[in-house]
């Protein structure tokens, strides 16, 4: 989750992109996640560091809650699938 959250507000696209579900990539091009991620880089500088985490899993499939200093950042139960044994960021 931290290596998704650094990536989008770093803005890389293909390191980001890769931790997207397959789901996710089905909906959502890598040009079209490219965009989003150099908009959010535009908003916010850079990668910052995540104040509270909670995670509630369920078998393959979790909901993650965590924060930021920047609110607009924050998370509420975003989901997050295991594919191949590695968890995927499942909201698209």
């Amino acid at each position: 989750m931290v290596a998704y959250s650094d990536a989008f507000l770093d803005a890389k696209p293909t390191v980001g992109y890769e931790l997207f579900s397959a789901r996710c990539k089905e909906r959502v091009t890598l040009s079209e996640f490219t965009g989003m991620l150099t908009a959010a880089k535009q908003m916010y500088g850079k990668a910052m560091p995540i104040k509270t985490f909670e995670a509630q899993i369920s078998g393959e499939l979790a909901r993650v809650t965590y924060t930021y200093d920047v609110p607009a950042l924050n998370q509420n139960k975003e989901p997050w699938a295991r594919e191949a044994g590695k968890w995927k960021q499942d909201d698209c």
